[in-house]
Formats: C-alpha cells, structure tokens, sequence
C-alpha cells in the first residue's frame, strides 16, 4: 500500500470513528430522555451511560491512534520520470537539427526550464565531440538558455557549427 491510499485509508477510519463516537453520544441522551419518561429505571440508564462512556474512550483512543499514525506517514512526493528528454544521436547534424529547433521555440515564448536543460544539454554534447569549440558554447550559453532568446538564434547556431570530419 503507498503512503498515500494509506494516508486516505486511515483518515476514512478516523471519519468513521468519529461518526460512531456522536452516535454513542446519541445512545447516551436517548438513554436519559427515556428515563425520564420513565420508560427505563435508574439502574439501565447508568448501565447504558457507563457503556457508552466506555465504548467513547476507547473510540478516543483508537481516533488519535490513527490520526498519529495518518499524519506520520511519509510519501515520496511525486515519482520522477525517469528517461525523459533523453536523447541518442549519431552525428552532430542531428544535435544541430535538434538545437535549432529548441532555439526556435524560445524565440516563440517557450522559455520552459525543461527547454533550456535539454538546450544546454545538446550544447554539452556539441562541445564534448568537437563540433564546437569552448567559446562558440559560451557565447550560445549566453545568449540563449542564461537570459532572453536573441532574433537571429539560427544564423548564430548554423554558423558555430564547424563540419565534421566523416
């Protein structure tokens, strides 16, 4: 069971206790209101209250249980996924290509964190196998993924690119 339908499985217990507990309250009223219609004697009114005076500790004890052990409960948080945005290229035209069109849309608006990483990730990989040098990547760094996209994003990437030896 995950933290969580554990978490909601002990609040329905508690919600359920409670609702019980007002009842038994109920029971002990009723109990009284008929003895005073003289329905039941003395002695089935005290029966009556000293079980439900009973029955309610324990269903005090058993709700704060649960309530502890409802608010102790750890969960994890929302699970990652994991080979997202992972990509596999065979040449660094493919990096380009893929480089582009991520510039192209944070020229668009699409100023998106996961943009950026994966931006500076193909970046990374342009640089690790030489298709670029250091400062050619710094400039785009720059430019692009460290503050507003610039208009003319895909001239500068076109031209950064240095041909490969194949």
């Amino acid at each position: 069971m995950t933290a969580t339908k554990q978490r909601n499985y002990l609040d329905k217990v508690v919600k359920g206790a409670d609702k019980r507990r007002r009842q038994v309250i109920a029971m002990k009223s009723a109990a009284t209101k008929k003895f005073k219609k003289g329905e039941i004697d003395a002695a089935e009114r005290d029966r009556i209250h000293g079980n439900s005076d009973k029955f309610r500790l324990e269903l005090n004890e058993n709700i704060n249980l649960y309530k502890s052990k409802s608010k102790s409960t750890k969960g994890y948080g929302a699970k990652r996924q994991l080979g997202r945005g992972v990509y596999f290229y065979n040449d660094a035209k493919e990096l380009l290509q893929k480089l582009t069109l991520i510039i192209g849309e944070m020229e668009a608006g699409n100023t998106s964190i996961e943009m950026r990483n994966m931006g500076v990730s193909l970046l990374d990989t342009l640089l690790m196998t030489k298709p670029m040098n250091k400062g050619q990547y710094q400039t785009l760094v720059k430019k692009y993924f460290m503050g507003q996209a610039a208009p003319i994003a895909l001239l500068v990437v076109l031209a950064c690119a240095r041909p490969t030896k194949s």
